[in-house]
C-alpha cells in the first residue's frame, strides 16, 4: 500500500524496515535504556499475567527478545520481511512469535494483556485516519482492563528543510536529508551513504507526528482513558518540557466488532 500525505514518491508500510534493517541495530542502539523499558512493560503486563503481548512494529527485536527472556509471551508484528530476517537471527530460539503485517489491517485476534509500540514508530502510520484506525484496531484485541503503550517524541518546531552530516569517516561520510511539513505534520527524508569506492545507499523514512492531546483525543474515541503518562521508561514524570513521553492508555471497555449480517 502506497503511503498518504505527501511521503517520498513509492514510499510502502514496508520501504523503512527493508531500508534500515541492516543497520538498524548498530545506528540504534543506543535509543533507549532496555532493561529499564522491558521492565516497565513487565509490570503493566502483569495486570494480566495469562495473556500474551504484542509489539507493533518489533523491528529486529531489540525489546521483544529480552521481553520473551522474562517468560512472557510476546508476539512481534512487523510489515518488512528484511527486519524480520534480523529479528530471526537474533532470536535462534524463537522466543519471539513473528508476525508480518501492518500496524492496522493485520494485527493477530489476541486477547492481549498489552500491545506497546516503542521509539517513534507509532508515527509511521503517516495519516491522522490510519493513527485513529490503530487506536480502533489495538482496543478490539485487548482484553478488559489491557493496556496500550507508545512511546513517542513532542513535536516542536523544525526548519521546513535542512542537511546535516550524521556520521563521517576517512572514507565514508552518512549525509541526513530531511524535509517538514508543519501545517500536514509530516517530515520525511533520506540517509544517503557514500564511501570512496563510489558506493551509494538510500535509506529514505517519513513519518506523521501528534502531539499528547492529539493522542490523547485518538484514545478516547477508541475506548481507552490515559491512565499514566512518563517522560520515560524509568517513569520520570512528564512535563510540559518534556522531549518524550511514555504514554498508557487503558481499555474502558473492550469493543465488540461488528459481524457479518445473515443472509438468508
Amino acid at each position: 500500500m502506497v503511503v498518504e500525505d505527501g511521503a517520498v514518491d513509492g514510499y510502502t508500510d514496508s520501504t523503512y524496515g527493508d531500508a534500515f534493517a541492516d543497520v538498524y541495530d548498530e545506528w540504534y542502539a543506543g535509543i533507549s535504556d532496555v532493561g529499564t523499558t522491558v521492565d516497565l512493560l513487565v509490570d503493566i503486563a502483569s495486570a494480566l499475567p495469562e495473556l500474551p503481548v504484542l509489539e507493533l512494529g518489533v523491528g529486529t527485536g531489540r525489546l521483544a527478545v529480552p521481553l520473551a527472556a522474562k517468560g512472557l509471551t510476546v508476539v512481534g508484528l512487523d510489515s518488512s520481511e528484511a527486519m524480520l530476517d534480523k529479528l530471526a537471527a537474533n532470536d535462534p530460539a524463537g522466543s519471539v512469535q513473528a508476525r508480518r503485517g501492518d500496524m492496522v489491517e493485520d494485527l493477530p485476534d489476541g486477547p492481549f494483556s498489552l500491545v506497546f509500540v516503542a521509539y517513534n514508530t507509532f508515527f509511521n502510520l503517516l495519516s491522522e485516519a490510519r493513527q485513529q484506525a490503530c487506536f480502533s484496531a489495538v482496543a478490539e484485541r485487548l482484553a478488559a482492563g489491557g493496556a496500550f503503550v507508545i512511546e513517542a517524541f513532542v513535536p516542536e518546531p523544525q526548519p521546513g528543510s535542512s542537511v546535516a552530516v550524521r556520521s563521517m569517516t576517512t572514507d565514508s561520510v552518512v549525509l541526513s536529508v530531511t524535509t517538514h511539513d508543519e501545517a500536514t505534520q509530516t517530515a520525511q527524508g533520506q540517509y544517503i551513504s557514500l564511501n570512496e569506492s563510489g558506493g551509494v545507499r538510500m535509506r529514505p523514512w517519513a513519518i506523521r507526528y501528534t502531539t499528547v492531546d492529539q493522542l490523547d483525543a485518538m484514545a478516547v474515541a477508541s475506548g481507552f482513558r490515559l491512565e499514566q503518562r512518563w517522560e520515560n521508561a524509568d517513569r520520570t514524570p512528564f512535563t510540559t518540557d518534556s522531549p518524550r513521553h511514555v504514554s498508557l492508555y487503558r481499555t474502558i471497555h473492550r469493543p465488540v466488532r461488528p459481524q457479518p449480517t445473515p443472509t438468508s
